[in-house]
């Protein structure tokens, strides 16, 4: 931490640095709570340091984020919705009047307005919050689906499940930390799911799902939530956000929303899928996104969960395969007690069809 003021004192800010912390949070960037001071006033700051290994181009993904951010602002304000300051992540420009430093290392830093008063949840702890999660989502793809300015793929193939299939098969194959033994059984499984998990892209490639901009990782950790009235804000961790499919949205929010179990719970058979709150979560999406779905796409709102819980346990299998270097581990094996945990939420949503 001891590199983190200089890098705040980049950023055109009202104060004096009074305190940090690491902020907990996603598994990709570092990211830190910042408090600055001027006098009896405080504001509060959150620091991210973009991971280069996920992200090789930064520049992209900031222009992204603020053409982003940028239309969401205009889009709040232009339907009148209340308090449009904390419904859109705002950035904090440097003193030279750009929106990243660049440290000695490389590495390359962003600064946000914390949105306060809010909260955020790992999962879906009522009814209430699976809804408001899918209104969220819902009425981000809502404010978006007039954004006409083209956009980067900042992960190229994010969510091309055949690749995901491919990405595990090789490390199958080349076994490189020789951990194979251990999970020949659930790679046989998910490999044998290929077909079901590519349905969604044969689908857009015979031309029956639309491309457009989507968050790509909407899952509910990414909603904010009022503290006090429990109504959701906005969507955050906007680094993904670019051309996709709505399904996969609405995939991700539903393998979020479905259990109680932790993403990494070593023992699935506490991962129940809660089938109230996948049909509270549809509603709310439907709420707000309804207006712009294309039959098809409503079609196959139940397979959207399915999908992305097949690709998510095989993201977390094959990044356990070779070596956990994608997501960030706290513990051994947390990458598999994550793969098995996505694919039995898979098996639940099965179940619901």
């Amino acid at each position: 931490m001891s590199l983190i003021p200089a890098i705040l004192s980049e950023f055109a800010l009202p104060g004096d640095l009074r305190s940090v912390v690491r902020h907990e949070g996603g598994h990709i960037n570092d990211s830190y709570r910042a408090v600055v001071g001027a006098g009896m006033t405080e504001r509060t700051y959150l620091l991210q340091r973009l991971n280069l290994e996920v992200f090789p181009d930064p520049d992209a993904v900031m222009s992204n984020f603020q053409i982003v951010t940028s239309h969401l602002a205009g889009a709040v304000r232009r339907r009148g919705y209340p308090q449009p300051e904390r419904r859109v992540p705002q950035l904090v420009p440097t003193r030279h009047g750009g929106v990243v430093v660049r440290d000695a290392q490389g590495g390359v830093w962003r600064l946000l307005q914390f949105i306060e008063g809010t909260r955020s949840t790992r999962r879906a702890e009522s009814v209430e919050d699976a809804r408001g999660a899918g209104k969220a989502v819902g009425q981000f793809q809502a404010l978006l689906a007039d954004l006409k300015t083209p956009l980067a793929e900042t992960i190229p193939g994010f969510h091309d499940t055949r690749a995901r299939m491919d990405a595990l098969q090789a490390a199958v194959e080349e076994d490189p930390v020789n951990r194979l033994a251990m999970v020949s059984r659930e790679v046989g499984v998910i490999l044998s799911r290929r077909e079901e998990a590519e349905r969604l892209e044969v689908l857009r490639d015979a031309g029956r799902l639309t491309t457009r901009v989507v968050h790509n990782d909407a899952k509910i950790a990414n909603v904010l939530f009022d503290k006090r009235t429990r109504e959701p804000l906005c969507l955050v961790d906007l680094d993904t956000v670019m051309p996709g499919l709505v399904l996969h949205d609405f995939g991700d929010l539903i393998r979020s929303i479905a259990t109680n179990a932790a993403e990494d719970e070593p023992d699935v058979r506490r991962v129940a899928v809660r089938s109230h709150y996948v049909e509270a979560a549809t509603m709310g999406y439907l709420e707000e996104a309804g207006n712009f779905l294309t039959p098809v796409e409503r079609q196959h709102l139940g397979l959207a969960g399915r999908v992305i819980a097949l690709e998510q346990a095989t993201r977390f299998l094959t990044d356990f395969l070779e070596g956990d270097h994608y997501y960030q581990t706290t513990r051994p094996n947390q990458n598999l007690d994550r793969a098995r945990a996505q694919y039995a939420v898979y098996e639940g949503l099965s179940v619901l069809g």
